[in-house]
């Protein structure tokens, strides 16, 4: 076998407490912090998802590159993004020592390290990250409306694991930067001149501020990786991180205004959740848009949110490895249970969290966009479940299909658009980071939102009721109606793949769990405004449709709110169903063609769009 036609690789990592040795046959392979990379070095010096090792499938050589880590590789003391692996060398992560061949032998051709033991298999010790990492596995991999159980480390605890909401950046409490400030003491190396000094501090107030070296008192801290300012209620609650795509002018700042103002009260109201502004500088803008749509003092004038920018306030530049980067710049909430949840005490400690909200320009999002200055979307690795919004006012084959509406949007002169590019290159830049295989599935939920209701309702066979939850008298709150939303997730699907197969099938290569939800953000079409162009509308017009559903959903996956119990139909006799790969083939009496159920269906009772027919999704998880 040939040096470029390499088909295992050996390495042999130094630890602390042992050393490690692998046989690499899988491409690519993570090496990184978490447990969750395929090969894990618990150190503190190497990140999360540290480097990759890839194989060059033309000409078989591999490769190992850096994957933005914190601290770089270096290789004869020179910083490298990317080295071949065609010959045994050794490479530094972090403070850990590696060494790479593609013979087994060729390991002992590199100089022992001084003070290192004898070569042997290392029995992993599980570190509190390592920990805290099974139990996002476990959340991620379990049923709706389970109880929530996750925990982030304790209050005695000297080291609890922060994640960076801008740069992602993990480290534990005692790396928090502080951030000056006395007047003097002005000029960042990271943010810049006129950003006030971060500090390591030595000194401390006795309410726990760091001091200053002009002696005064700093309450804020920040990441000392980007350097950002990082709130405190979000230092102390584990965060949730979720991500809004969609292409340009789909509505999504629409989406999110109208999801956020109406979260504020029917979470407390129906549910006994709380949902609060963790940070209200990093929320100024979502708050502005909520105070124009919601709160305009003139109910008659013709309103309208400005374009989610490529550059502005809505990002950070920040300088890291000597080159300027922007990062999104996210909207943070905690989620907490109200004083009048019914279980207050138990479970304020454990449902208690930040959730971390990203929207981008859509343009962000199309071929060509991602690049290492310009890193804005990378917040999709780390994202729980993804919002895709999908407008059906873009695609010529829904608005063949929507009569007898009235919308600027569905006239001939509207924009329309191949929204799958944008999907797809989502579902690229995710396997590129990540290093997903080929044929694998994400555990991320991905919720496709179909925007715009108000205009293609039409297309549903039946009407949808305004709240899709119920009050529990057992619980003293409402329970979610996922059962609902499924047969409506069934419903739109089947819609979709008449109309947009394309969608549906690049969702479920990409997803184990696809939704598909209605939303009207506004309720009411827009209308022209001559003065200027635009499209607006008329506070006193607007009336949101399942605006807070697709985060109720998230919420219920989470433990936060339950789900109600299903409602049982009687499933029509005659129903066949078979299971081929991951789709249930439905025969319903009448039909040429039986139904495709996805996997994910299993054991939920549906109904047949159009008919009276029910029938039950052979499986355990019933709904």
């Amino acid at each position: 076998m040939s040096k470029n036609d390499a088909q295992v690789c050996y390495m042999r990592a130094y630890m602390p407490d042992g050393v490690l040795e692998k046989r690499i046959e899988m491409f690519p392979c993570r090496i990184g912090r978490q447990n969750s990379n395929d090969i894990t070095l618990a150190d503190p010096s190497v990140s999360s998802l540290h480097a990759m090792l890839t194989k060059d499938e033309e000409g078989g050589s591999i490769h190992l590159e850096d994957q933005f880590s914190t601290n770089g590789m270096f290789r004869d003391g020179q910083k490298v993004q990317s080295v071949v692996i065609d010959h045994p060398q050794r490479i530094v992560m972090g403070r850990i020592y590696i060494d790479f061949a593609l013979n087994e032998d060729e390991l002992d051709v590199l100089p022992p390290l001084q003070g290192q033991p004898a070569p042997q298999k290392q029995e992993k010790k599980e570190t509190p990250e390592d920990f805290r990492n099974k139990e996002l596995e476990e959340l991620a991999a379990s049923p709706v409306n389970r109880s929530a159980t996750f925990t982030w480390g304790n209050a005695n605890s000297a080291h609890r694991g922060i994640i960076c909401p801008h740069c992602w950046h993990s480290f534990d409490v005692s790396e928090f930067l502080f951030i000056a400030r006395h007047q003097s003491l002005m000029g960042d190396p990271v943010l810049g001149a006129d950003a006030a000094q971060r500090f390591l501090p030595s000194r401390f107030t006795p309410e726990g501020n760091a001091i200053d070296a002009a002696g005064m008192s700093c309450p804020d801290m920040a990441c000392p990786h980007c350097h950002l300012r990082i709130p405190q209620a979000a230092a102390e609650m584990p965060p949730l991180f979720l991500s809004i795509v969609g292409a340009t002018a789909s509505g999504k700042s629409y989406f999110l205004t109208s999801m956020t103002w109406n979260l504020r009260n029917t979470l407390s109201r129906d549910f006994a959740i709380s949902f609060t502004d963790t940070d209200a500088v990093n929320n100024q803008i979502l708050n502005e848009f909520e105070e124009t749509v919601f709160l305009a003092s003139d109910q008659d004038a013709l309103v309208a949110l400005r374009k989610t920018e490529l550059q502005g306030e809505l990002y950070n530049q920040v300088l890291l490895d000597n080159m300027l980067i922007n990062l999104p710049s996210p909207f943070l909430f905690t989620v907490a249970p109200a004083e009048h949840h019914p279980m207050y005490e138990k479970v304020k400690d454990t449902l208690s969290r930040t959730l971390v909200l990203y929207d981008n320009a859509g343009e962000h999002f199309e071929p060509g966009m991602d690049s290492v200055e310009n890193p804005t979307t990378q917040h999709l690795l780390h994202s729980d479940t993804i919002f895709f919004l999908f407008d059906p006012t873009k695609d010529v084959r829904f608005r063949r299909r929507i009569k007898g509406v009235d919308d600027p949007q569905l006239s001939a002169a509207a924009r329309v658009q191949r929204q799958e590019i944008i999907l797809t290159e989502m579902i690229n830049r995710i396997k590129k980071y990540s290093g997903m295989r080929s044929g694998q599935k994400s555990r991320k939920t991905l919720v496709v939102v179909l925007s715009k209701y108000d205009t293609w309702r039409s297309l549903m066979s039946h009407d949808l009721p305004e709240e899709p939850w119920k009050w529990d008298s057992e619980l003293n709150t409402c329970a979610l109606d996922v059962p609902l939303l499924k047969n409506v997730s069934f419903e739109l699907r089947m819609l979709l793949d008449e109309l947009c197969p394309e969608i549906v099938s690049t969702a479920e290569t990409f997803a184990g769990e696809v939704l598909y939800l209605p939303n009207s953000a506004l309720g009411h079409s827009p209308e022209l405004d001559e003065d200027t162009g635009l499209l607006g509308i008329h506070p006193r017009d607007i009336e949101p449709f399942w605006a807070t559903v697709p985060m109720l959903y998230f919420l219920c996956q989470h433990g936060f709110i339950k789900a109600a119990a299903p409602e049982k139909h009687e499933n029509y006799p005659d129903v066949k169903c078979r299971l081929s790969g991951d789709i249930f083939f439905v025969e319903i009496p009448g039909r040429r063609k039986p139904l495709q159920v996805p996997h994910s269906f299993a054991g939920c009772q549906l109904q047949c769009p159009g008919t009276d027919i029910w029938f039950t999704v052979p499986g355990d998880n019933a709904q």
